[in-house]
Formats: C-alpha cells, sequence, structure tokens
C-alpha cells in the first residue's frame, strides 16, 4: 500500500522541479526496470498494480533476487495516477537520480556527442539509445535541451540512459573548448557546410555536435575552429531529423 501523500509524491515526479527536489525519478515497464537494475543507476523502490503480468514480474525477482528493491502493490486506479503511458504494464520503478556526476575535467574517450538544444524529448531519447549502441563514449546535452529524466526521454531510450554517461545541462560552448584544447576535433552538423561527412577521414578523438530541429547549432559555437560538415543528400529534401543525423554521423566515424 501507499499513503495518499506518497502517491502524491510519486505523481509529482512527472515534473522537472520535483524531480530535482526530491531526487528521483520514474521508468515504466518491465524492460526499462531490467535496464535499470543491471546498470549502477540505484533503483529504490517497485511499484506494480495488482493486475501486473505475474510471470513477468517473477522472472525478474528470480534473475536479480540480491538487488530487488521493496516491492509495493496498489490498486490498477491508483496505479493510473502515477502512470504516464496510455497502455500500462502494471509496473513502475522509482529511480535515485545520481549525486555524482562525471568528471567534467577529464576529456578522456574518443568518440563525444553533443546536443545543442535538442528539446524534444523522443528526439533526446532516440540519439541516446543510437549513442549507446554505437559505443559513444559521452554524451553532453547542453543548456535548454529536453529533460534527460523526462519519462519520453527514459522510454525513447529504451534504457540507454543506464548504460552511457551523459553530462546535463553544460554550457556546450566552454566544455567544447575544453574538448578542442585537449586534441579533439569538433565536427558541427550543419546544413551550411561545404565539407560533407563522407570526405572526413580523420576519426580519432572527435567530437560531433547536432543542433536544435528547427534551429540549428548555436551561433555562438561557430566562432571557434570547428569543422563545418554536413550529409550528402540525394533528393530535394530539405534537412533530416537530428536523430537521424546523428545515426548517420556515429556510424560514419564509428567504421573508419
Amino acid at each position: 500500500m501507499l499513503s495518499a501523500k506518497e502517491l502524491k509524491m510519486l505523481g509529482s515526479l512527472k515534473q522537472k522541479k520535483y524531480r530535482e527536489q526530491e531526487g528521483k525519478f520514474l521508468i515504466e515497464g518491465f524492460h526499462l526496470v531490467e535496464e535499470c537494475l543491471s546498470s549502477s543507476f540505484y533503483l529504490k523502490k517497485i511499484i506494480v498494480s495488482n493486475d501486473t503480468d505475474e510471470n513477468k514480474l517473477e522472472n525478474i525477482k528470480k534473475k536479480f533476487k540480491n538487488i530487488i528493491p521493496e516491492i509495493t502493490e496498489i490498486s490498477p486506479r491508483q496505479f493510473k495516477k502515477i502512470s504516464e503511458t496510455e497502455n500500462p504494464q502494471g509496473i513502475i520503478g522509482v529511480v535515485g537520480i545520481p549525486s555524482k556526476l562525471p568528471n567534467t575535467e577529464e576529456k578522456s574517450g574518443n568518440l563525444i556527442i553533443a546536443l545543442d538544444r535538442i528539446n524534444d524529448p523522443g528526439n533526446l531519447g532516440t540519439i541516446i539509445r543510437t549513442a549507446y549502441w554505437f559505443g559513444a563514449d559521452r554524451i553532453l546535452a547542453g543548456k535548454n535541451s529536453a529533460d534527460i529524466y523526462n519519462s519520453k526521454v527514459i522510454r525513447s531510450s529504451q534504457g540507454g540512459i543506464f548504460h552511457i554517461e551523459i553530462q546535463p545541462d553544460c554550457t556546450l560552448e566552454e566544455e567544447l573548448k575544453k574538448y578542442r584544447k585537449s586534441g579533439f576535433n569538433v565536427y558541427l552538423f550543419t546544413l551550411d557546410a561545404e565539407k560533407y561527412l563522407d570526405e572526413i577521414k580523420n576519426v580519432d578523438k572527435s567530437v560531433l555536435v547536432f543542433g536544435n530541429e528547427t534551429e540549428g547549432i548555436s551561433s555562438g559555437l561557430f566562432n571557434h575552429d570547428y569543422q563545418k560538415v554536413k550529409i550528402r543528400g540525394f533528393s530535394s529534401c530539405e534537412s533530416l531529423n537530428a536523430a537521424i543525423s546523428s545515426a548517420i554521423g556515429l556510424y560514419h566515424f564509428r567504421n573508419k
């Protein structure tokens, strides 16, 4: 059982300010709960509706028997108050927001993704999932990007958020300067570029920068010795979705 106060608090986690205040966020569905339990994130509690799939729940209990947290059962009516999906699976996890952020001074790795004002949660989540697939070392999520703990971001990432280092709310202009100083090449993906992606041969220590879906990359990022690059198109289509662009960019840099 959950008290009315607990239920209200969990419902409030749909909003960023309360997630930050409580230091928690929610995940929903069996897959995301498993992904979280397979990571270094701290799953504080599992909440299930009493009409959830008992077989799937038992499988999770067996698979993660040494680390499974407290499980609280509630009614379907209560569950709907905290659920954010149209067809809930009857399981929600309460996850702690990591208090220890990545070491932002250590510019390690070989392939970094930087996101400038990617404010569509679905796009951000898909980029996280794609970056995880291609083994990117880190994601720099610039200020005014969607909150990485937004439920749509998490669902779109398909659990990728638990397995790749993400530096949220960073000042991209300052971070990119530091990476450049550490020997990284910085590539701005923009339609204004003269050079095509398939012309890039040196792919060691690279930061790939993708901009806002409508406005592109902020003008301030062009005032440095970064390389502008664009994806070769074969029709009169004006542009690509940011998530698709990131997938093509990552594929190129992983296969050279």
